[in-house]
């Protein structure tokens, strides 16, 4: 049996790690931490695990793997923690805030021999493995160009003081754009290329209510793909859905179009009209990146390399957004 310890409670994706630990009976919590006692004891609860003091005792646990959701500026301090104890990270996205950090995450990575893998929810979803089933069908072509939107409600009032400091908090693209870029680099396989950032407005606390970037990626012959991407904290508290995520996805013989947030996949080819495949079933959120964990080897190996790439991209574009958008280099 695997054990878990939890470090970290204070976002909502810490339920993508619980899931995991209900569905599988291979794992074994072995403790929460977090500087909430209140909210990690209703967590360790559950499971009848411990509530941990500190992260030295959380490490003196040798725990396998350690799940870290907590506030974002902590977490590079507690992954770089649990890496250099000899456990492999699942990590909800931001994995960290700053550029320094991430070299860091990765030297770490390296030189210990462990893995950290980020819980990157939209590669599970149905309509993002019906575009996958499209694209290696062969019946999109050669991807061309890209788009998404990742409108979000920000529910203020919900909010922790914490997630609307930007010091705590990070940035909007650090923390939103992660998603829609490991798409991108899914679908083009990618491996250098240039991002521009923009920053909108912004609430009285310094906070971003939207931002983007356009993301040139290139699979090493140099014909590069353009990713533009939106994120926003701007979708009314009144809508039915939390935010109308999409993609669209124009190849050189058809074009799909992606409504995460509606549970929708178009596609449109040079032989179909639009219509929407049936889209295989999806899987949990934070699935795969622990199943790549488990797994060990190249499957982690790769999970490490997909959290970086993208983390480095989303925070490159934040860093050319707050320099007036200018170009900058990626690479993997």
């Amino acid at each position: 049996m695997t054990g878990i310890v939890i470090v970290g409670v204070a976002h909502s994706h810490v339920e993508y790690a619980l899931a995991e630990l209900r569905e599988r009976p291979d794992l074994r919590l072995d403790g929460v931490h977090d500087p909430d006692q209140e909210a990690a004891a209703g967590i360790a609860a559950e499971f009848g695990a411990p509530v941990l003091s500190s992260l030295d005792e959380v490490l003196r646990l040798r725990s396998s793997i350690v799940v870290c959701a907590g506030v974002y500026s902590e977490r590079a301090d507690i992954v770089l923690a649990a890496l250099r104890g000899g456990a492999d990270v699942l990590c909800d996205k931001p994995l960290c805030l700053d550029l320094d950090e991430l070299a860091a995450i990765e030297a770490t990575a390296a030189s210990t021999g462990r893995r950290v893998a980020l819980m990157l929810e939209k590669r599970t979803y149905p309509e993002t493995l019906a575009l996958t089933e499209a694209i290696e069908e062969g019946r999109l072509g050669v991807p061309v160009a890209l788009a998404s939107w990742a409108p979000h409600k920000l529910l203020r009032e919900q909010r922790a003081p914490w997630f609307l400091d930007p010091d705590n908090y990070g940035g909007i693209l650090a923390d939103l754009l992660v998603h829609d870029v490991d798409i991108a680099l899914q679908i083009t396989g990618a491996t250098r290329g240039t991002v521009r950032g923009w920053l909108g407005p912004t609430i009285e606390t310094g906070f971003h209510l939207q931002g983007g970037a356009t993301v040139v990626l290139d699979d090493g012959d140099g014909d590069g793909v353009r990713l533009s991407a939106e994120v926003d904290w701007l979708t009314p508290s009144g809508s039915d859905i939390h935010g109308d995520y999409r993609l669209r996805v124009v190849g050189a013989e058809g074009t799909a179009e992606v409504y995460w947030g509606r549970g929708v996949f178009e596609l449109t080819t040079a032989s179909e009209p639009r219509h929407s495949p049936r889209a295989p079933r999806g899987r949990r959120p934070a699935q795969d990146a622990l199943d790549a964990l488990l797994a060990g080897g190249a499957d982690a190996d790769r999970a490490t390399r997909d959290a970086i790439v993208a983390t480095r991209i989303a925070l490159l574009a934040e860093r050319s957004a707050r320099m007036g958008g200018v170009e900058l280099n990626w690479e993997a």
